[in-house]
C-alpha cells in the first residue's frame, strides 16, 4: 500500500467529512420533502448541535 503524505490525508479526510455531511443532508431534504429549515432542524438534532 502507498504511504501517503501528512497534508495529503489531512484533505482526504476532510473531502470525506464534507461528503458524509452532503449525503446526510441530502437524506434529510427528501425526507422533509424539500424543506430545508426543518432537513437542517432535523440534522442538527441528530448532531446535537442545537
Amino acid at each position: 500500500m502507498k504511504k501517503i503524505g501528512k497534508k495529503a490525508f489531512i484533505k482526504k479526510t476532510f473531502k470525506f467529512i464534507i461528503f458524509v455531511l452532503v449525503v446526510i443532508l441530502l437524506v434529510f431534504l427528501i425526507k422533509n420533502k424539500w424543506n430545508i429549515p426543518n432537513a437542517f432542524s432535523d440534522m442538527a438534532e441528530i448532531l446535537r448541535i442545537k
